[in-house]
């Protein structure tokens, strides 16, 4: 068995349902559940491209800036828009 974690923190992209149009993207706090052995979302906060003035680039910077805070804070592994390495 592998050894993991209590937490980790990844950052994914929103969509509106139903035409999957992306509106702006998500940090995500993941918790470790020893019982079945996977990754269970914790928590998320969205930060919607309309909050930062249609800006893709402003939203995803806030993003990356409260994951950092969140890696800190539980001090865990920031797997940043690439969640791959969490699934191994």
């Amino acid at each position: 068995m592998t050894e993991h974690e209590e937490y980790c923190v990844s950052i994914r992209e929103s969509y509106r349902a139903p035409d999957s149009t992306p509106v702006g993207c998500a940090v995500v706090l993941w918790a470790w559940s020893s019982y079945d052995e996977t990754w269970w979302y914790a928590a998320r906060r969205e930060y919607l491209f309309a909050d930062y003035n249609g800006s893709h680039r402003k939203a995803l910077r806030q993003a990356r800036r409260d994951a950092r805070k969140l890696v800190g804070i539980f001090d865990c592994t920031n797997h940043d828009i690439n969640e791959e390495g969490m699934w191994q």
